[in-house]
C-alpha cells in the first residue's frame, strides 16, 4: 500500500511540476506578448518625424526641392524656399486602363452551364481587365482599328478636361495630382523612344493645364514592360514580373526616364517646375505577391543617375512595398533630393490606431531623413478612420498625400468611395445588359462609354464629403 501511496504521489508531484511549467510558459508568453504590444503602440504613438521648419534658404534650381538642414530634410520646399505640403488625388485609369475603374470590358465571366456569372445583386461579373487587353482589342476589332488612336485620344479627352482640373484646383483645395502613365506613352513596341511629338504629346497638354491651374503634378511610372509586379494596375498580368531580371526591359525603363529627364529640363523647360517629383515606379515586386528588395533598390539607383547625369535636380520618387521595413538607406547609394512613398490600404478595417501602429513599427531602423509620400490610400466609407488619417496622422507627421482616385465607373446607380467623380453606368440588370465589349463594339458605342465618363455625366458623392469635412476641420485648427 506504501508503494502506491509513493507512485501515486509522485505521480501528482509531476502533474503539478508540469502544471507550473506550462503556466509558468504561459506568463512568460504573456509578458513577452505584452511587452511587444507596449513596445509596438507606444512607438507609434510616441512617433514624430524630426522637427520641420517652414523657410530655408532661397532655392535656385526653379524647382521643388527636398530640405537640406538637419531640421528640414523631412520637408519638400517650393522654389521660393517655402515649406510645400503635397495635399491631392490621383488621375488613375485616364492614361492605363484599370478594369474595375473602366467603363469598358472584354467578355463578361460564364458559369460552367454558359450562363453570364453574377454577384449577390445580380450585376455581371467581369474578368480582369488591363491596358495590354484594351490595346489589343482596340486594334484588332473591325470597327475601331482604323481610327484606333483617334478613340484612345477621345476617350482620354472625356475622362480628363479642363473643368477637371479647375475643380481639383478650386473646389476641392489641392496642389498636386498623380499622373499614372504607362511605358507605351512613350515607348516603341520594340522598346525605343518614340518621337518627341509623340511621346510627349499628353504629358505636355496634362501639364501645362496644371501650370494653368496652378497646381503640380507627380508623374508616375505605373506600369512598366513585362510589368514590375504582375498587378492588373501594371498593364499586364504575367504569372512573375517579366520587367526584372530581363536586361532589355531594365534598360528600356531607365532609357525611358532619361529620355523625360532630358526632355523636361532641356527642351519643355517651361513645364519642369510642374513637376513635383519623377515617380520611378509604381509598387515594384521582385516577385509576385512578394516585396521590394535590394535588386529593386539597385535597380533605382541606375535609374537615379541617368536622371542626375542631364543635370536634372527634380525630386526622385522610390516606393518599398508594401511598409517601410523595406525601405533603403539613401547614404548608402548617395541619394540626394529623393523621396520615399508608401501607399495605405486598409482592406480588412482593422482599427485604424493598429494599422498606423503596424506602419510605424515597420519604421524602426528604416525611418530616414526623407519627405514622405502616402501617394495613394483610401478608407472606404468609415468617416472615423478618414479623419484619423488625415488629421492624426499625415497631417500630424508632415506625410504629402495624394489619395486614390479622382474618377471611377460603377456598373449600377449607387456611389463609390473610390472616385471624387463617379460614372453610373446604370446597366439593366433585368436584361443583362453588359459593358462596352471593346473588342467587339461599334465605334459608336465606344464613344457612348466614353461620354460616361465626361465630368459633366458624372456624380458626386462620399469622396466629396470626406474632403469637405476635412478642409472644414483644418480651417477651423488654423
Amino acid at each position: 500500500m506504501e508503494d502506491n501511496f509513493s507512485n501515486a504521489k509522485n505521480t501528482n508531484s509531476k502533474k503539478t511540476k508540469i502544471i507550473v511549467i506550462v503556466v509558468g510558459v504561459v506568463l512568460i508568453f504573456y509578458l513577452l506578448i505584452s511587452l511587444m504590444l507596449s513596445i509596438f503602440f507606444g512607438h507609434s504613438r510616441d512617433y514624430r518625424a524630426v522637427s520641420q521648419v517652414d523657410y530655408i534658404s532661397t532655392n535656385t534650381t526653379g524647382l521643388v526641392q527636398a530640405g537640406t538642414t538637419s531640421k528640414s530634410n523631412r520637408s519638400l520646399y517650393d522654389k521660393d524656399g517655402n515649406r510645400l505640403l503635397l495635399k491631392g488625388i490621383n488621375a488613375g485609369n485616364l492614361l492605363l486602363q484599370e478594369g474595375w475603374m473602366s467603363p469598358f470590358a472584354l467578355e463578361p465571366m460564364k458559369n460552367d452551364d454558359g450562363s453570364y456569372a453574377k454577384d449577390k445583386d445580380g450585376n455581371i461579373l467581369y474578368p480582369e481587365f488591363y491596358e495590354e487587353q484594351f490595346l489589343t482589342a482596340i486594334y484588332n476589332n473591325p470597327n475601331l482599328k482604323d481610327n484606333a488612336e483617334e478613340l484612345i485620344d477621345y476617350y482620354r479627352a472625356c475622362f480628363m478636361s479642363d473643368i477637371d482640373f479647375k475643380i481639383i484646383k478650386e473646389d476641392m483645395n489641392f496642389n498636386v495630382i498623380r499622373l499614372p502613365f504607362y511605358w507605351r506613352n512613350i515607348l516603341n513596341d520594340d522598346l525605343t523612344l518614340k518621337e518627341e511629338s509623340k511621346a510627349f504629346a499628353y504629358l505636355d497638354w496634362f501639364l501645362e493645364k496644371c501650370k494653368e491651374n496652378d497646381l503640380y503634378c507627380i508623374l508616375d511610372l505605373h506600369g512598366a514592360p513585362g510589368s514590375q509586379n504582375s498587378i492588373e494596375h501594371s498593364g499586364a498580368i504575367p504569372p512573375q514580373p517579366e520587367l526584372w531580371h530581363n536586361e532589355n526591359n531594365e534598360n528600356a525603363v531607365i532609357n525611358l526616364w532619361d529620355y523625360v529627364s532630358s526632355y523636361y529640363t532641356n527642351v519643355r523647360k517651361d513645364l519642369a517646375p510642374y513637376i513635383v517629383t519623377y515617380d520611378i515606379l509604381n509598387e515594384p515586386l521582385e516577385k509576385a505577391d512578394g516585396y521590394s528588395t535590394k535588386y529593386i533598390a539597385d535597380f533605382y539607383d541606375k535609374v537615379y543617375r541617368a536622371i542626375r547625369e542631364n543635370k536634372d535636380y527634380h525630386v526622385i520618387t522610390f516606393e518599398f512595398v508594401w511598409d517601410d521595413s523595406k525601405a533603403v538607406d539613401p547614404a548608402e547609394y548617395g541619394w540626394e533630393n529623393i523621396m520615399y512613398q508608401n501607399h495605405h490600404y486598409n482592406w480588412d478595417s482593422v482599427n485604424i490606431d493598429v494599422y498606423k501602429a503596424y506602419f510605424d513599427f515597420f519604421k524602426i531602423g528604416h525611418d530616414f531623413d526623407v519627405p514622405y509620400l502616402v501617394g495613394e490610400f483610401t478608407y472606404f466609407t468609415d468617416d472615423d478612420m478618414w479623419e484619423s488619417a488625415l488629421d492624426d496622422w499625415y497631417d500630424a507627421y508632415g506625410y504629402n498625400w495624394t489619395m486614390w482616385n479622382y474618377k471611377t465607373t460603377v456598373v449600377g446607380w449607387w456611389d463609390s468611395s473610390w472616385g471624387y467623380q463617379v460614372a453610373r453606368l446604370n446597366l439593366d440588370v433585368a436584361t443583362e445588359e453588359t459593358k462596352c465589349n471593346v473588342a467587339t463594339c461599334t465605334e459608336e458605342e465606344f464613344r457612348l462609354a466614353c461620354d460616361a465618363t465626361k465630368t459633366e455625366n458624372c456624380q458626386t458623392g462620399y469622396l466629396k464629403k470626406t474632403i469637405d469635412a476635412y478642409w472644414e476641420r483644418f480651417e477651423k485648427k488654423q
